[in-house]
């Protein structure tokens, strides 16, 4: 993935750093499932270095909001690429636990497993319509997959801390 190559070089040499979020994260601890875009977490603070190196390769933005930057590709066997932007704090704990995984070649760092499955509940909660069965599917395959305890009192509260107690006990039961 050309791009990735490109935003790899940009972060060594600008000493600026973000995160493989999404469907190549979800990918990267063990559930493949397939995704046509690339999701990429980054500091708020740096949202315009990030967001000139993509239109300089030609991307153009198609959709801004507060936390997020959604691009477009230049040509089709490109990705489409979406910016989710995050206080300096925050960005910080993940990176600190983040691991590193291969994608097309080119080594990345992704969430920790915990830290994917907390942005998934955050999602989770929200009850976007067009998000909530793939991420759902996503957190259910990572539990079990990943053999994640569901019912000790830890996840109970971490799930109730990131989503709620309705995806909890939905968890709980779906995970058995």
């Amino acid at each position: 993935m050309e791009i990735l190559d490109i935003l790899k070089r940009a972060s060594l040499q600008s000493d600026k750093r973000f995160l493989v979020i999404g469907g190549y994260a979800v990918n990267a601890h063990g559930y493949s499932r397939q995704t046509v875009d690339l999701d990429i977490m980054i500091e708020k603070s740096q949202a315009d270095f990030w967001k000139k190196l993509l239109l300089d390769q030609g991307y153009s933005i198609f959709g801004e909001r507060d936390a997020f930057v959604q691009f477009t590709a230049p040509k089709p066997e490109q990705p489409p690429i979406d910016f989710m932007l995050v206080n300096e704090q925050t960005f910080a704990g993940m990176h600190a636990e983040a691991v590193e995984g291969s994608l097309g070649g080119i080594t990345v760092k992704h969430p920790s497993l915990r830290h994917l499955i907390a942005l998934k509940l955050h999602v989770l909660k929200q009850e976007l319509p067009h998000r909530h069965i793939r991420d759902l599917y996503d957190v259910m395959e990572l539990l079990r997959i990943n053999k994640v305890d569901t019912t000790s009192q830890d996840f109970k509260q971490f799930c109730e801390k990131y989503g709620n107690s309705t995806l909890y006990e939905s968890l709980v039961r779906t995970t058995k």
